[in-house]
């Protein structure tokens, strides 16, 4: 395969031109661990109950 010598300077010329308009990425944004759900999610806001059978096998099939 044949490189064209010109199309990487053109690349890179083209490539530094965006970056003017665009600017540098920000870096991701950093969040806390999930801790569980909302401070106003429905889990949070309904009093414990226990589990249902149904959810007993469902925590035992997750545990392992």
């Amino acid at each position: 395969m044949t490189r064209i010598p010109f199309l990487r300077p053109a690349y890179d010329a083209l490539s530094a031109y965006g970056w003017l308009f665009i600017g540098p990425v920000p870096p991701p944004e950093r969040r806390p661990p999930l801790t569980g759900p909302a401070p106003l999610h429905p889990e949070r806001l309904c009093p414990q109950r226990p589990l249902t059978a149904a959810e007993h096998a469902l925590a035992r099939q997750l545990r392992g």
